[in-house]
């Protein structure tokens, strides 16, 4: 099986990062933006770096969507897996659009509301899995997964 786990730098990195029992076992690809920790986290892996910043920055929306586009046809990966944030957009539709899965996992801080990346692709996305049992409560389409 072929990944390609998609997530901002900082925390939303770090929280994929740590759910490595998800993913070492399959080859997979990072998409991420460059940094202290994704540049240490990541050294020996297949590392795609996207553009930002991504909040309200339309051109590197657009930048994004190239690359996902160019990236999820070459690649052809079985799942695109998420935590977001903005650079998850983007790469959720085209997949989607390309008929590969996709997983956004929800930010552990998010209790009781969708963040505003997950509110993008809430209807979009093939799983949205949050931490929290009142989050999944209020999101019929989400899956609780603790």
């Amino acid at each position: 099986m072929k990944l390609v786990l998609v997530c901002s730098s900082g925390g939303h990195f770090l929280q994929l990062y740590f759910l490595k029992e998800l993913w070492k076992d399959y080859e997979r690809i990072w998409v991420t933006f460059p940094g202290n920790d994704t540049e240490y986290f990541l050294r020996g892996e297949t590392v795609f770096w996207g553009h930002c910043p991504t909040n309200r920055n339309l051109v590197n929306l657009f930048k994004n969507a190239i690359l996902a586009l160019q990236l999820l046809r070459k690649e052809r990966p079985d799942a695109v897996l998420s935590t977001g944030a903005g650079i998850s957009v983007p790469f959720i539709f085209i997949a989607k659009i390309l008929r590969i899965k996709t997983i956004y996992i929800e930010s552990l801080t998010r209790i009781n509301e969708l963040s505003l990346s997950a509110r993008l692709v809430y209807g979009v996305a093939d799983h949205m899995l949050v931490r929290w049992p009142e989050l999944a409560a209020r999101y019929k389409k989400t899956e609780h997964r603790g």
